[in-house]
């Protein structure tokens, strides 16, 4: 059954009973049978009987998207959760998969059978493709490894809030993550306490490398970062500048060439080669 949730405005009519009962329900709660009636004929001018708003309810509580106590209704917080769930779910599977001919930023693709070949205008693109193809194989799955081997570390700076959500749910979930990073910076070590705060693991390295490695599942990832922009990342790192960071190197057009390999023999020795640092 689906549901037209808007977010109620003066004059805005719902198209029927239950989507009335749920506006009416997200600014004020909790409402009796006849509170709810009252106030979907006051605010929406709403002609439905009191039965069809009766019925309505009933419905909507035993769909479980309404609880009810002493006889007072309000919106399951639970059926929100489901809901944001379920959206995500769609988002990430349409990104992840049809972005790969249209994702704004790519340059050019290649794709075989165990193979993807992107090339990204910038790193911020590069960024967000494997956010959600990461996030779209991870919510499907529990109890997983993910490693990171990269040369610098910026992005709390810019997703703070996105990326702790993000990581406590990959860490619900049972999976264990673990970033090695060759950066110094006083902005990497406060990630590293960022991150190891969260229950992640997270070492600082003096390894420098050709190329950052992400590797989960049966994923083995290379991200190809040209040096020009690897140096501009620890020049601004070090400055504490994010102004010139996003815009002399997260946004700045180049190349950026993402390899994802579906192998699974190389994903766990790459795995337990960086598991091994730790």
């Amino acid at each position: 059954m689906a549901f037209n949730i808007l977010i109620p405005e003066l004059n805005n009519k719902p198209k029927n009973s239950k989507d009335a009962i749920i506006n009416i329900l997200t600014i004020e709660w909790p409402l009796t049978l006849k509170q709810i009636y009252h106030k979907i004929k006051k605010h929406y001018n709403y002609s439905s009987s009191y039965q069809s708003v009766y019925k309505g309810v009933k419905e909507l509580t035993k769909l479980k998207v309404l609880k009810s106590k002493d006889k007072k209704y309000e919106i399951n917080v639970q059926w929100i959760k489901q809901l944001q769930s379920f959206t995500d779910i769609i988002e990430t599977n349409y990104y992840a998969k049809d972005k790969i001919r249209n994702i704004s930023g790519v340059k050019d693709s290649k794709q075989g059978e165990d193979i993807i070949i992107l090339n990204f205008e910038t790193l911020f693109d590069a960024e967000k493709y494997l956010y959600y193809f990461i996030k779209n194989e991870l919510t499907k799955k529990s109890n997983q490894t993910i490693c990171y081997e990269i040369n610098y570390e910026w992005k709390r700076l810019f997703y703070l809030r996105a990326e702790y959500n993000y990581i406590k749910k990959l860490l619900n979930k049972g999976h264990k993550i673990y970033f090695l990073c060759s950066g110094n910076s006083d902005i990497e070590k406060e990630s590293k306490e960022f991150y190891q705060s969260l229950g992640a693991k997270f070492k600082l390295t003096n390894k420098k490398l050709t190329n950052d490695l992400l590797v989960f599942n049966n994923f083995f990832i290379q991200i190809f970062i040209p040096g020009e922009i690897n140096k501009q990342i620890k020049k601004s790192l070090k400055k504490k500048d994010t102004i010139e960071l996003l815009q002399k190197a997260l946004e700045k057009k180049s190349s950026i060439k993402v390899i994802i390999n579906k192998d699974p023999t190389l994903a766990n020795e790459i795995q337990k080669q960086i598991i091994k640092q730790f």
